[in-house]
């Protein structure tokens, strides 16, 4: 494994898509971001090189030099295993088929939308139609001669239909 960062990220984009009451969690995001990137940015990739030759004319003691070099020299640090790369980009790929999935059905209802617009602008204006012009285009909605409703006329407001009014006899 080696050391790798990303050494600049643009936010412009981020930014412009978050709605303004995200934007303060998101600049707490990228002071910490740009923290973290300045904390590792000043550390050196590698390990400084030591004159070893300086330490040996320096040191008396025999063999002192010879065996922190050795101990120094086959010391390694492992750098931690990457377990999250490969699921952050199988979540990136399912999340691109989710999002391709929501456009497509977002395409669809735009498609239907503008159908039902072009519909509508080929409609008679309201101030310019009659009653039987209303029931003709919307039966559901047009208020019906032979039964009649009660104001409001919403289906809630209606007397049941077993109900008849003016029999002229006594219930």
């Amino acid at each position: 494994m080696s050391r790798r960062a990303i050494k600049a990220i643009n936010w412009t984009p981020l930014v412009e898509r978050i709605p303004e009451s995200e934007k303060t969690t998101l600049a707490a995001f990228k002071a910490k971001s740009d923290q973290f990137l300045r904390r590792m940015t000043a550390n050196p990739e590698a390990a400084p090189k030591l004159d070893w030759a300086y330490y040996k004319r320096t040191i008396t003691t025999p063999g002192l030099v010879d065996k922190f070099q050795k101990e120094y020299e086959s010391l390694t640090i492992p750098y931690p295993p990457d377990n999250y790369t490969a699921k952050i980009e199988a979540k990136e790929k399912e999340t691109l088929v989710k999002v391709q999935e929501y456009l497509d059905y977002a395409a669809e209802n735009i498609s239907k939308s503008q159908q039902e617009i072009e519909r509508i602008k080929g409609l008679l204006p309201f101030a310019e139609m009659t009653l039987e012009d209303f029931r003709d285009m919307y039966p559901e909605s047009a208020l019906n001669p032979d039964k009649p409703t009660m104001w409001p006329h919403t289906p809630e407001t209606q007397p049941p239909d077993d109900i008849q009014y003016g029999t002229g006899g006594s219930h």
